[in-house]
């Protein structure tokens, strides 16, 4: 037999020590990995859940987000706020976690569309629109629509606690205690019917 015929016949030989040595040897690293899987699975899911809650608790760098006097034109028109409550409001709600800015947005649309929206919430309402639109966190037709941001007629300014010229804002920014988005507001939790 010739060299070439013995190597032949050796590479397509299926029987023997190095079949069984090559098998051995494959299921044994398929158990490692295997076994390294399984204990790093709960490590895995483990620092997974403690990377999402440091991001969802965490205020991403956001210094970029700017007051702008025109998202309170509407209110400021009315002498209702100065344009310092209005800078005051946008620097408390760009203080806010993102979630905390997303929920407060939501439960102050709600109130917006229920009526249970008092003056002060409402104009708190705008400060913290104003910096979700800048985060990007809301769509912005809803901004639009709601607080007039790209040059429409804001819904807000229809509703009872549209801001006018017969009152004075007196939330958080004037020195009040509550915080934006607080139930009862700081006029006292709403007005009852008569």
């Amino acid at each position: 037999m010739t060299r070439s015929a013995l190597i032949s016949r050796f590479s397509r030989t299926e029987s023997g020590a190095i079949t069984v040595d090559w098998t051995v040897l494959a299921a044994a690293m398929t158990a490692m990995c295997l076994a390294t899987a399984a204990l790093m699975n709960d490590n895995f899911n483990m620092l997974g859940g403690m990377m999402d809650a440091e991001l969802r608790d965490r205020q991403m760098q956001d210094d970029w987000v700017e007051f702008y006097a025109s998202h309170f034109e509407a209110a400021l028109e009315t002498g209702y706020i100065t344009e310092d409550q209005a800078q005051a409001m946008h620097d408390l709600a760009a203080s806010m976690s993102t979630n905390n800015l997303r929920d407060q947005l939501e439960a102050g649309i709600t109130a917006l569309e229920n009526g249970t929206i008092t003056t002060d919430e409402l104009v708190e309402l705008v400060a913290i629109a104003s910096v979700a639109q800048q985060l990007n966190l809301v769509d912005e037709a809803t901004m639009d629509t709601y607080f007039g941001f790209s040059g429409g007629e804001p819904q807000y300014m229809n509703s009872a606690a549209a801001p006018s010229s017969t009152g004075t804002y007196q939330g958080v920014a004037a020195g009040g205690t509550e915080t934006a988005g607080d139930e009862g507001g700081s006029n006292g939790g709403g007005s009852s019917g008569t």
